[in-house]
């Protein structure tokens, strides 16, 4: 999911929840201010549809006149019982209003009555007014609103006063706490969104921005093995980020590690090459001064010191020409022309040079060709040739019989066809095969005896990969060693592919 549509998707819960508590909160906090002025039974949905509820009060009040005005009349003896005076305000709870009795100069039922005390003085004072079986209705502001109605009567020499007593309340203090109330509610909420809020950007952003941020760091100052700290199931924009800079950290550490390895290769090409180098120009340097210090005094020694200068010379001239190559095979430098040739005719005229090569060194050839007359390859003939050669090169060098053998086999692999070519020689070991192909490595650590650069198989493998094939090797040793390679067949969409030029 997308970060945006994430994004939205929690800002929508958010406000339907911020919504819900403001609501909930004000039905909350209306129902109390509601209670705390009119009474109990009242909610905010009954103001809005209801009766009003001070018409309802001014209703009750005028009931309540009529009631005890009935109650006065008929029986003004009920009033000298106090249970009669509680069942009264028993039926009238939740309503705000009390009635509250004076028997001669005794209160009765009022200590329900907050600040009864302030209040009584108004009391006596309207009850100095002489109001007789007739209620007198006024308001008491003090602390709290009051609206109170009296009646006055005598009943067998004693003096009753009834007073029916609706408080309105504190208005200002309850418009305080209704207030405050809603300022908390308010801050709750924000507390709690902006938590919410802040979690969210926390881990969503904040958390893996700083990862990667540490894990930049760690990059520049050399270290790059640190690895990004996020969910690795994300799938929206960061996520999507972390993953690029984790394979971005992964293909900069490798191309770190293949940088060392090459330099680490170059360092010890050079050192190989140096050594194979100086082998030869010590061997010549010996004859130059041999024949100058007429050591070959005779026609015959003049001769044969001159043929192994020549022939060290040649050695010289080879590891040059190899190092040269690769390095141009290595920067892409070298211009493959490709052609469309035959492999039965291409090989069988390698046959004949190769088979004139293990001859001058004492050794055989056998060559099957299981491909048919008319399969082609698009090769570069020269760069093939130099594949070829330099296996058998090899064949030759590291072969431990006096009568060597190395076969060669064509095989037709339906969409490629695959060149076999053994030898009988020492082989290799299992640890060493698989780094054959790497440049300047060798199996056989006894270099004066080889010579050669090391250089030989890896650019086989270089060649080869340019021809779209594959090259490998098996081998056993004291048994011999095989490398294999596969070229791809012609096919007539491979015009496009054919070229005389430089590739």
């Amino acid at each position: 999911m997308k970060i945006t549509k994430k994004v939205k998707i929690v800002l929508f819960f958010i406000w339907c929840f911020t919504i819900f508590v403001m609501f909930v909160g004000t039905i909350f906090v209306g129902k109390r201010y509601i209670e705390a002025t009119f009474g109990e039974g009242y909610s905010v949905a009954s103001v809005y549809i209801g009766e009003s509820p001070v018409k309802k009060i001014y209703s009750r009040i005028s009931e309540y006149k009529e009631t005890l005005a009935a109650v006065i009349n008929d029986t003004p003896e009920k009033f000298m019982n106090d249970d009669f005076i509680k069942e009264l305000n028993k039926s009238l709870k939740g309503t705000n209003t009390h009635v509250i009795v004076k028997r001669n100069g005794e209160y009765i039922c009022a200590d329900d009555v907050p600040d009864f005390k302030k209040l009584k003085k108004e009391f006596d004072s309207f009850e100095n007014s002489g109001y007789e079986k007739v209620f007198s209705d006024y308001v008491i502001h003090d602390t709290s609103t009051y609206q109170c109605s009296q009646i006055h009567y005598t009943y067998k020499g004693n003096n009753i006063a009834v007073y029916i007593l609706t408080a309105y309340g504190d208005y200002m203090v309850q418009f305080r706490y209704a207030i405050v109330t809603f300022l908390l509610i308010t801050l709750l909420v924000v507390i709690l969104v902006g938590g919410l809020v802040s979690g969210l950007v926390y881990v969503e952003f904040v958390k893996p921005i700083v990862s990667l941020k540490e894990a930049a760091e760690a990059i520049g100052e050399g270290n790059l093995n640190t690895k990004v700290e996020y969910d690795k199931h994300r799938t929206d924009e960061i996520g999507e980020l972390c993953r690029s800079f984790t394979d971005m950290e992964n293909k900069l550490s490798e191309s770190v590690e293949l940088k060392i390895q090459y330099e680490k290769e170059n360092r010890e090409l050079i050192s190989n090459i140096s050594h194979d180098l100086k082998t030869p120009i010590t061997t010549i340097k010996g004859y130059v001064e041999g024949i100058m210090d007429g050591v070959a005094d005779t026609p015959e020694k003049r001769d044969r010191y001159l043929r192994m200068i020549y022939n060290k010379a040649n050695e010289m001239d080879v590891l040059i020409n190899e190092l040269s190559l690769y390095a141009n095979i290595n920067n892409n430098a070298i211009p493959y022309e490709f052609h469309r040739v035959n492999v039965k005719a291409y090989f069988s005229d390698c046959m004949e040079e190769i088979q004139t090569t293990l001859a001058t060194n004492n050794m055989m050839l056998k060559y099957e060709d299981y491909v048919d007359p008319d399969v082609k390859v698009v090769v570069d003939p020269d760069q093939l040739k130099r594949v070829i050669n330099n296996i058998i090169t090899n064949a030759i060098k590291y072969s431990d019989k006096e009568n060597g053998l190395v076969e060669i086999y064509l095989y037709d692999e339906g969409d490629t066809i695959k060149v076999s070519i053994s030898d009988d020689g020492k082989g290799i070991d299992e640890e060493s095969l698989p780094h054959i192909f790497d440049r300047t490595f060798r199996a056989d650590s006894a270099r004066q005896s080889r010579g050669g650069s090391g250089l030989g198989l890896a650019i086989c493998k270089k060649i080869i990969e340019e021809h779209g094939g594959k090259i490998w090797a098996k081998s056993k040793l004291g048994v011999g060693t095989t490398i294999m390679f596969e070229l791809n067949k012609y096919t007539k969409g491979d015009e496009a592919n054919e070229q005389s030029s430089d590739n």
